[in-house]
């Protein structure tokens, strides 16, 4: 386990990927007055982490200073009271002061190309595709006590659910206006598991799945080293799923990026890998609802 953490954060393959919008720097241990704008009109307040994208500004007061990585070749740079902009591909300073580039060991940039460069294909819109079919369609995952949720979509208001873990079947209720169903499992040992999920109306079963999926269950142990990796990278979005994902925890990715997008509504740039993380779970209505909405602010 310990081995499958450390390859999210030392990830790196040969040649490189064209991604339609993968970041082109990342700003890191912002102090002072350091603020961002997507458009040069609206500023906010920078995070201690923060992804930037093509058109991305950056200015700091007298007091502001930051750690800037470059994608392209994985340096970092130290802003002082500086304005620079992020501009076909590159860091520009307009005015003020910046550092002489240096090597970077944490950087980590083609994994992110890679990454930005798959999750592209998640934000292409269908037109006429149902909304309402009985099939559930569940993945292997892992969970923990501290994510112990499975999902699957919601088919219909009024179908509700047989879960069959390990041949142990319970009944899930419908849930008319739920975005998914939801259901904790938390009593499960250690280990690997079997599940799958029919769907059900007044007259019987009207889909079963013809194979059943993997549901693991990290142990205390397990638990306690992603825990600890994750502490250390509170503030990083980008880093925290990749966790998460590399160690097949896609339920508690994908609840990491819906809270980051509650809180950061307009990071649209960052929006396919939501969008990446629900086609994952076979989520397709939430994921075609991403797409949409990528592709309106595209479009603004």
């Amino acid at each position: 386990m310990k081995q499958v953490l450390l390859c999210s954060l030392l990830l790196f393959s040969s040649g490189a990927i064209n991604a339609a919008n993968p970041p082109t720097a990342k700003l890191m241990q912002p102090s002072g007055l350091v603020e961002y704008s997507a458009n040069g009109n609206t500023w906010r307040p920078a995070p201690r982490i923060k992804y930037l994208f093509e058109g991305y500004m950056i200015r700091t007061g007298g007091d502001g200073a930051a750690k800037l990585v470059n994608q392209e070749n994985g340096t970092a740079q130290t802003l002082g009271s500086s304005r620079i902009e992020i501009k076909n591909g590159a860091i520009h300073l307009h005015e003020g002061d910046i550092s002489e580039p240096r090597d970077d060991a944490s950087s980590i940039w083609q994994s992110i190309l890679n990454k930005f460069a798959l999750a592209q294909k998640y934000t292409t819109v269908r037109r006429g595709i149902k909304t309402c079919d009985s099939k559930v369609r569940t993945v292997d995952v892992t969970v923990s006590t501290s994510y112990p949720d499975l999902v699957w979509r919601n088919v219909c208001p009024e179908f509700y659910y047989r879960l069959t873990i390990d041949g142990k079947a319970v009944e899930v209720p419908p849930h008319a206006t739920a975005e998914m169903i939801r259901y904790s499992v938390r009593d499960l040992t250690p280990g690997e598991h079997t599940y799958k999920v029919e769907v059900i109306d007044v007259d019987g079963i009207i889909f079963s799945p013809r194979s059943a999926s993997k549901v693991v269950v990290l142990s205390d142990r397990d638990q306690t080293r992603i825990q600890r990796v994750l502490s250390d990278l509170a503030d990083d979005i980008y880093l925290r799923t990749n966790i998460l994902s590399d160690n097949n925890m896609l339920v508690a990715a994908m609840d990491a990026w819906r809270t980051y997008f509650s809180q950061y509504p307009d990071e649209n740039d960052l929006r396919p890998l939501l969008a990446e993380s629900y086609a994952r779970l076979r989520l397709d209505n939430l994921r075609r609802r991403e797409a949409r909405l990528y592709q309106s602010q595209l479009s603004e």
